[in-house]
């Protein structure tokens, strides 16, 4: 804040006020606690209700005449916690000059008299300071206030009594003076209030960076922003097409609907041959990387056979675009254009805060991206770590994360949990005789059945070699593992075909340890322990079983059962 306002001498101090507006916390140049007015001597402006300004005082010491402004700072909620304070230099107003020999009265809201003009100096002015007879009545634009001009008393005497017809002529100079001085105080005004609805739009821009989002919602605040907070007629972003590499509309803003369509349709229908010439400026700002302006003049608009086709688009009479360049690269990756309604509406202030926002964009879109470089190396790195490179399955560690998990679930909701190891059975043979390529194939296609064959709730994970482990939760009767064990044959009992001459059926054999009761369970080793057992009994019996799986009961200290449920092995 202080070097902001050090680079903006007009301001002569920058004031961070309490919620109540009755305390400065904080000042640029030491101020005293006390603000110059109360709260209820500042009047909202129409146009934006956020900006507050109060009648011109003297600011001691020094006898410095400010116009106070503020401004609120509102939280996440919309809710206001304090002010910016911003008295205005009244003495920068370089272009106005008043005589002494006239009287202004300047009124604020409610026609009570805040400022008085008079031998050459600005007075307090008196509550009964109410002017009759004639007077040049001015409103200042955006602001609640009016001011009123006469001559004073003795001027009136000298030029009354002491000038003839041929003397009024310096009188009419004098009014032509005081109508171009209105002129040029409204025009100064209106670039002021312009300045200030820009540096809104940059603050409301930088506040919404604060959150990341995609390349194109940045974009979509952007243009948004600046319609809504500035009086530019049109605001949008392009960006360049990965197949043409020439440029489209990410972000597209206007002011009337009507606009919006006629810059949609004449952009979209730009032939990418034209663009390549430089004739586009979007595009020779994006080829450049610097910033450049245009400005239309009457003939060119009226010569214009797009405007021609559509009459919206001449609304617009300048435009200026800014390249949105990533910090790390140097790179452009879009264009920021912003369009307005009169011909020098860009002054250089603009300019540079108009540029600010394009680097503001640049710098998130940086951060943006090397969030998201780091969370696809996160996501790799996990997936190194916890999924297995050939199949995709979860590898041991994430497994023995996930029984570890399943256990205590089923321990606190009393359910059911049973874990399975499933062994491919002459795996060697396999690779022996087709190669181990195709007994990579061979595991790849069995891992895809069991994911299909199983249930969102359980989970299959390669252990090692040709040995898979299938962990079943939310049991809540064993007839719902076997009719997952039963879906499970059906899948596997279909050939593979590892290539398109070559065919092999699926063996498997699958011990499993069925737990009604996790409270039982020592620790995961207890289970792997009594689904091994499972597995080495079934294939023991691997030329005469009807079935290729076979079920441990661990509540049961890990005594077998037969082939069909139910029935114990005694």
């Amino acid at each position: 804040m202080i070097a902001f306002q050090r680079t903006h001498p007009a301001i002569a101090a920058i004031n961070l006020l309490d919620a109540q507006a009755n305390k400065i916390i904080w000042s640029s140049e030491g101020q005293l606690p006390t603000p110059l007015l109360k709260a209820t001597e500042f009047t909202q402006l129409k146009r934006n209700p956020d900006y507050l300004v109060g009648r011109p005082v003297v600011l001691l010491p020094g006898k410095i005449w400010v116009m106070p402004m503020r401004e609120h700072l509102l939280n996440h909620q919309g809710q206001v916690v304090g002010y910016i304070g911003s008295p205005f230099r009244l003495s920068r107003l370089k272009n106005i000059h008043t005589p002494e020999d006239m009287d202004i009265l300047i009124k604020g809201a409610g026609h009570i008299p805040v400022a008085f003009w008079k031998s050459g100096t600005w007075q307090l002015p008196a509550p009964q300071d109410h002017w009759t007879g004639q007077y040049l009545r001015v409103e200042v634009p955006g602001y609640p206030w009016t001011a009123y001009v006469r001559w004073s008393s003795l001027a009136f005497a000298h030029n009354f009594w002491r000038q003839n017809i041929w003397q009024s002529i310096p009188f009419i100079v004098i009014l032509l003076f005081l109508l171009i001085l209105d002129r040029l105080s409204v025009r100064f005004l209106r670039q002021l209030l312009d300045l200030r609805q820009y540096q809104q739009a940059a603050l409301l821009t930088q506040q919404s960076l604060l959150v990341q989002a995609e390349p194109k919602v940045m974009y979509a605040r952007l243009v948004q922003t600046i319609v809504r907070e500035t009086n530019a007629v049109a605001a949008f972003v392009l960006v360049p097409d990965p197949m043409t590499e020439s440029l489209q509309i990410s972000a597209l803003g206007a002011d009337q609907k009507d606009l919006r369509e006629s810059l949609l349709t004449w952009i979209t229908a730009l032939n990418p041959k034209d663009l390549r010439n430089g004739s586009f400026l979007p595009e020779r700002v994006f080829r450049l990387g610097r910033a450049e302006e245009i400005r239309f003049r009457d003939e060119m608009t009226e010569n214009s056979p797009a405007m021609e086709r559509r009459p919206q688009l001449r609304r617009i009479r300048s435009m200026i675009a800014y390249p949105i360049i990533l910090q790390d690269a140097a790179q452009v990756e879009a264009v920021l254009v912003v369009a307005h309604a009169k011909t020098k509406h860009f002054s250089q202030a603009l300019k540079a805060l108009i540029g600010q926002l394009a680097s503001s964009v640049g710098l998130a879109l940086t951060l943006w991206k090397r969030h998201n470089a780091l969370a696809d190396a996160e996501a790799e790195i996990r997936k190194v770590a916890y999924y297995d490179s050939l199949t995709g399955l979860a590898n041991r560690r994430l497994l023995n994360e996930r029984l570890e998990k399943g256990l205590t679930r089923a321990r606190q909701n009393s359910q059911s949990i049973a874990l399975g190891i499933l062994d491919v059975d002459d795996f060697k043979g396999v690779n022996d005789q087709y190669g181990h390529d195709a007994g990579d194939a061979l595991l790849v296609i069995i891992a895809r059945r069991l994911e299909e064959a199983l249930r969102t709730s359980d989970c299959v994970a390669r252990w090692g070699g040709d040995e898979f482990v299938l962990l079943f939760e939310g049991l809540e009767k064993r007839q719902v593992l076997e009719a997952v064990l039963l879906r499970l044959e059906r899948v596997l009992e279909s050939p593979a075909k590892l290539s398109h001459d070559l065919l092999l059926p699926v063996r498997v054999s699958l011990g499993i340890c069925f737990c009604k009761d996790a409270g039982l369970i020592e620790n995961q080793d207890a289970m792997l322990r009594c689904a091994d057992q499972a597995l080495y009994a079934i294939k023991a019996k691997k030329l005469e079983r009807s079935q290729f799986w076979m079920v441990y009961d661990a509540d049961l200290q890990l005594q077998p059962e037969s082939e069909a449920f139910g029935d114990k092995v005694t």
